[in-house]
């Protein structure tokens, strides 16, 4: 029995992790929208993509953006947040209020659907480098200091 559990969790797994992008791959265009309600993309003049699907991992990415402010006016960076998790009451009447007060945009996926595919680590932020919507390279980043280190 448990031998026959394992195989149906690897397989789980394994389609889980098949839909999930690679260094290699070419990343579809994402269109979502920012705090702010206004269109926000993920297209071939993006050469940087920071994506959080945890708050903890979204804490690292706001704390190196303010940390350094300069890096917000990069026009190649964007910040991507999946609060897809978050109760949408929550999300509507707490999250989204604090998004609303970055001196930068966030695009928000709140049905979780446009950033399934896009990597990501428990409690970690996500750096993923793009050249012309190929990903070539994604690192994961449990620390300010290194993710802060790694863009500039």
């Amino acid at each position: 029995m448990r031998a026959i559990i394992f195989a149906l969790c690897s397989l789980l797994t394994t389609s889980v992790m098949a839909n999930t992008y690679q260094v290699g791959d070419q990343i579809a265009d994402i269109t979502l929208q920012d705090q702010h309600q206004v269109d926000y993309h993920v297209d071939s003049k993006t050469t940087r993509v920071l994506f959080s699907r945890s708050m903890d991992g979204g804490t690292l990415i706001q704390e190196a953006l303010e940390a350094e402010p300069e890096l917000v006016s990069d026009t190649g960076l964007m910040y991507v947040a999946d609060i897809s998790g978050m109760p949408s009451l929550i999300a509507r009447f707490v999250a989204l209020p604090q998004f609303k007060k970055f001196p930068y945009r966030v695009a928000l996926d709140n049905e979780g659907e446009q950033t399934k595919p896009l990597p990501a680590e428990k409690d970690q932020a996500t750096l993923i480098e793009l050249n012309n919507n190929e990903i070539t390279k994604i690192t994961f980043f449990a620390s300010t200091t290194d993710l802060l280190a790694a863009l500039k």
